[in-house]
């Protein structure tokens, strides 16, 4: 029996492990859109509501505010950025247009689409391809602190703290633990294969090598 041809991918990933720029890699390889930022920017411009807004509550919950006050310093990305934040718009509206988007994305094609509960919402679609990328934790520590010039505590606090926010925004909106290996297609260890050979393998099984 022939395998349907894979046109949309899902990558969720811990934090430091790579995601964002390898799935940049595969979209420029594939000549796909990557659906990351573009989320935010894509809602925002679609229901009028500030996109650092919209950036400041992406994947997080409605302990957002003290989670970041932790992770950045009191006040969070609120109020550093000063945004009086729209009265109709919770976390559980924001997961229903970002569910809704990812959907209209998945039947377009030709997407790769990074984080939000993507391999959920699109858990039943034949054409998609879910993947999980992983790396130990001092692989990420390295790396972010590399990346985003940060000292090892500020990279360690970083990462326990963004891996925290995904685990929570999978929990409470999908119920699942977003680690689980069940969940995706195939799951990666990129601090062995490097970013660019990570892109290589979701290439061999995209069957586009």
């Amino acid at each position: 029996m022939a395998t349907r041809a894979k046109s949309v991918l899902t990558i969720s990933h811990m934090y430091g492990s790579g995601g964002s720029r390898i799935a940049r890699d595969l979209g420029r390889r594939l000549g796909w859109g990557v659906w990351e930022k573009e989320i935010v920017r894509k809602i925002s411009a679609q229901y009028k509501v500030s996109e650092e807004y919209i950036d400041a509550k992406d994947e997080r919950v409605d302990s957002f505010i003290e989670r970041m006050v932790g992770l950045f310093g009191m006040g969070g990305f609120e109020s550093a950025y000063d945004i009086p934040p729209p009265l109709w718009l919770n976390d559980a509206q924001l997961v229903r247009m970002t569910r809704s988007l990812i959907e209209e994305v998945g039947e377009g094609g030709q997407a790769i689409i990074v984080g939000r509960g993507g391999n959920y919402v699109l858990a039943d679609r034949p054409s998609a391809l879910h993947v999980f990328l992983l790396a130990p934790l001092q692989a990420r520590i390295d790396r972010v602190m590399e990346v985003e010039n940060l000292s090892r505590d500020e990279a360690e606090q970083r990462i326990a703290g963004m891996d925290r926010l995904r685990a929570d925004y999978v929990h409470t909106f999908y119920h699942d633990d977003w680690r689980d290996p069940s969940r995706y297609h195939l799951s990666i260890d990129s601090s062995i294969w490097g970013e660019s050979g990570t892109a290589d393998m979701i290439m061999h099984v995209l069957g586009r090598t």
